[in-house]
């Protein structure tokens, strides 16, 4: 049937459309799911050629007899007829609804028309793969065809809800057209009929799975996971493939059933943690409870199992166990309550479990601390630990170690941990926790500073998920204020960041939120957590976080009834009185802090000898705990642990000579824009001094650089000029006064754009000169050495540009000159050898118009010989 399309009512999608070719002898491929807007991308194709257009769909019958229907010819007649009837006129042909059993080899090998072929499924004929590498077949899948966020913003017209829209549906475009059209959700039947007639029965049993699930990991991932993804119908994260989740919204509400199906036909194939995930989310709550009760690892986090809370505790013990330990986790006493009569148990695995986690969060400060209870556990499960396996017993001897650690009986901690680390297998992942907490002692008692960083550092990039969801919370809190005190602000800032985002201990993420305000001396924010910690009545947390306001606002009223360490420490410090700091602790860290407020109080340097020799770390630690305008002047080199632009900063020019080697090259932008960055930041360069560098860049010998800027100067004057600009530029390249950028023959230690583009050049990398190339050269700046530089460059670029002659080479060249006919020839040739007709012709068009409105001339004979054979 002929087809007359309304495409006006549809978004015209430029991107999609200059794609697609416009000559006789090529094939579309359009390859998706229903509602991805074939029908419509082939609609406005029609309307944009204006030629014959037949239309065809598989669902009412054979492709050949509806088209021998169409060009008047008997149902019957042979594809040859067909081919010489097609090969009349300029004729459009879209085949629709193809399942790959049609018969169109003696099309494909023909192609006597423009031909588009739309399917929901791969289609199998040998001839398209022959196209493909002729370049005369063009394939849009899912992918291509979905609305990019531009896109669904202009089909909404200006009206809100798009981005949600967009987000919800994945750039689908029937479900986001009808949201557009309506304001209203599409109705989901619809979609999920066509959906389940677009996919396999694998890949549809694949969607309803993940409708149940957050995400589901690349490694448990099928071939179906993968089609759908190619289909455009997941998206895919860091964690895995995801359900957009419009079609998750749908599946839940239309088919509960068959999701609940999906799920248990997947039991065998998930991992224990991903299975839970399904079941919760399929409504599946009794099969839930079921898993949770077999005795096998489960690494969920503990906000997760608080939110199944109400259906936890109508479980068995094992049930409750977990949900006991995920709200001590979570900070909630209430898991005391769950633990403490599975500890009296009578089933010694459960039994020890509790009097493991009951015995560790009773000996954590954030929760109160209840030393004498906590020591009744750890009694209690080494009476337990012969009837349990090793790992059991390994875990339990790791937690019962906190007790001893608080209770300053650091040998004890140390055998335990020795003994937690002889039971546990060798392959266990649970050893990790065993190790971290041996640094920590070996921090205590050796000062082992460094190897606890190390330790640290590999935990933290361990990938067990014991350690991602109970411990590294803590490992980060712990690596970054280790980082802290070491004066490396950005990684303490990482992995605070990271520490605060991270489940599995929210009280832990509070303290490293409180961390990383203070480190960026955000008050505000500082006081709003220390407020949150309040209301979560985490008494000695609120403390130290009021203690840190304190010292970061520098008014001690925050501090007003408090006594213990911290508190009095900053006290002293802000109110300047030595005889209020408190007696010297036993803890490494507050023996730091204590040392550190003294020397900044008394500046007694046996406080700073004592700082340099309570860990491996020596100077190192100093950044942290001691400002660097406070250090001995006569001792440039404890500056060597500050951060290199604090000692640029301070002018202290003995400490900067030893960091010379240090300071990075200075980084330079004449391409496109003026900027040059050194290790403080922007540098603000300005008339003769913007001219002076430029020529230097440009790498005159300065004597040179005088004679141009000064040109009717005499030679004297026109140096003595130099002199006085070369002292200003020096000031304003080289604060800290110490000679680094500007020597005898010029500039030195610079990365400049300029610099990487013409070596760029000299090898023939045409992508890294299209990268690198923008127009103009030294922008703001008018001299004829600069003149003449910016059209070296650019006919080397072009030069190089023409040579290749690819599409985006000559395309830019265009963009740099919109007259530049060597350019445009071949771009124009490019698009014919792809059947873009439509676009040659509108490219010789545009360059038409300039020509008449800058030059007021007709176009060159070849061009304009062009254009009459393209119809313009």
């Amino acid at each position: 049937m002929a087809l007359a399309w309304p495409s006006p009512v549809y978004l015209e999608r430029e991107r999609l459309l200059s794609l697609l070719p416009e000559e006789v002898g090529f094939v579309i491929l359009l390859e998706a799911p229903a509602g991805f807007g074939k029908s419509v991308l082939a609609g406005q194709l029609a309307a944009r050629l204006g030629w014959r257009t037949l239309w065809a769909s598989a669902l009412l019958g054979k492709p050949k007899a509806l088209l021998a229907q169409a060009l008047g010819l008997p149902r019957e007649a042979p594809w040859a007829a067909l081919v010489e009837a097609l090969g009349q006129e300029p004729t459009l042909v879209v085949l629709e609804d193809l399942t790959g059993e049609e018969d169109l080899s003696p099309l494909l090998r023909t192609l006597p028309c423009l031909l588009v072929l739309a399917s929901r499924k791969p289609l199998p004929h040998p001839e398209l793969a022959k196209l493909l590498s002729e370049g005369r077949l063009v394939r849009l899948g899912a992918q291509e065809l979905a609305f990019t966020p531009e896109e669904a913003q202009a089909l909404f017209a200006g009206r809100e809800g798009w981005a949600e829209a967009h987000q919800a549906t994945g750039g689908w475009p029937l479900p986001l057209f009808l949201s557009a059209l309506t304001g209203e959700p599409p109705r989901p039947e619809a979609l999920l009929r066509g959906l389940r007639e677009s996919l396999s029965p694998e890949e549809f049993q694949e969607g309803l799975l993940l409708a149940a699930l957050p995400h589901l990991p690349p490694e448990a991932a099928t071939l179906a996971t993968e089609g759908l993804f190619r289909k455009g119908l997941l998206r895919k994260g860091p964690e895995g493939f995801r359900l957009h989740g419009l079609l998750r919204e749908m599946a839940q509400r239309s088919l509960p059933l068959e999701v609940q199906e999906a799920v248990r036909r997947a039991a065998e194939r998930l991992p224990p943690e991903l299975l839970a995930e399904a079941y919760w989310g399929a409504g599946l709550f009794q099969d839930l409870l079921e898993l949770l009760e077999r005795p096998i690892p489960l690494h969920l986090p503990p906000e997760r199992l608080k939110a199944w809370g109400h259906l936890l505790r109508q479980g068995g013990p094992r049930a409750r166990l977990r949900l006991g330990e995920a709200l001590l986790a979570c900070g909630e006493k209430e898991g005391l309550a769950l633990l403490e009569p599975l500890a009296e148990g009578e089933e010694a695995p459960i039994a020890l479990t509790a009097c493991g986690h009951l015995a560790f969060y009773l000996a954590e400060p954030l929760l109160g601390q209840d030393l004498p209870r906590a020591r009744a556990y750890l009694e209690r499960g080494l009476g337990l630990l012969e009837g349990v396996s090793p790992e059991l017993a390994g875990r339990f001897l790791n937690d019962a170690a906190r007790v001893p650690f608080a209770e300053g009986r650091p040998e004890e901690a140390l055998a335990l941990l020795e003994e937690a680390l002889r039971r546990l297998p060798p392959e266990s992942p649970y050893r990790e926790a065993p190790l971290a907490n041996l640094s920590l002692l070996r921090l205590e008692l050796q000062g082992a500073l460094l190897e606890r960083v190390a330790v640290l550092e590999g935990l933290v990039a361990s990938s067990a998920p014991a350690l991602r969801l109970y411990n590294l919370t803590s490992h980060l809190r712990d690596l970054g204020a280790l980082y802290r005190l070491l004066g490396e602000r950005e990684r303490a800032r990482a992995c605070l960041r990271r520490a605060g985002e991270t489940p599995g201990n929210p009280l832990v993420a509070l303290e490293a939120r409180m961390l990383l305000a203070h480190l960026e001396g955000d008050a505000q924010g500082l006081a709003r957590l220390v407020a949150q910690a309040e209301l979560w009545e985490a008494r000695e947390l609120a403390e130290k976080g009021r203690a840190l306001l304190a010292e970061a606002t520098g008014d001690p009223r925050p501090l007003e009834g408090l006594g213990g360490f911290l508190p009095s420490l900053v006290r002293a410090q802000l109110l300047g009185e030595p005889g209020l700091l408190p007696p010297r602790p036993e803890g490494l860290e507050d023996r730091l802090l204590w040392h550190a407020a003294r020397y900044r109080l008394l500046r007694e340097e046996a406080d700073l000898e004592a700082l340099l020799g309570l860990t491996d770390a020596g100077a190192r630690v100093l950044p942290g705990l001691i400002p660097l305008d406070l250090l001995p002047r006569g001792r440039p080199g404890l500056a060597q642990a500050y951060p290199l632009g604090e000692v640029l900063t301070s002018g202290w020019k003995e400490a900067i000579a030893l960091r010379l080697g240090e300071i990075p090259p200075l980084r330079v932008q004449v391409l496109g824009r003026f900027r040059v960055e050194g290790p403080l930041g922007p540098v603000g360069l300005k008339g003769k001094a913007k001219e002076l560098f430029a020529l230097l860049l440009l790498g005159l010998p300065r004597e040179e650089a005088a004679f141009a800027l000064w040109p009717d100067l005499p030679e004297e004057g026109a140096l003595n000029n130099l002199y006085v600009w070369l002292n200003r530029l020096r000031k304003l390249l080289e604060p800290w006064g110490v000679p680094t950028y500007l020597g005898e023959e010029g500039l030195e230690r610079v990365e400049a754009d300029l610099h990487a583009l013409e070596e760029a050049l000299a090898r023939g990398e045409a992508e890294r000169v299209l990268a690198l190339y923008q127009e103009p050269l030294f922008p703001g700046l008018d001299h004829p050495l600069v003149d003449r530089k910016r059209e070296e460059v650019y006919h080397r670029v072009r030069g190089l540009f023409l040579a290749r002659g690819e599409e985006r080479f000559l395309e830019r060249l265009l963009e740099l000159d919109p007259l530049d006919e060597e350019a445009l020839f071949p771009l124009v040739e490019a698009c014919l050898a792809r059947g873009q007709r439509g676009r040659g012709r509108r490219l010789l068009q545009a360059y038409q118009r300039r020509f008449r409105e800058e030059l007021g001339e007709g176009l060159p004979l070849r061009l304009e010989a062009l254009l009459k054979e393209l119809g313009g």
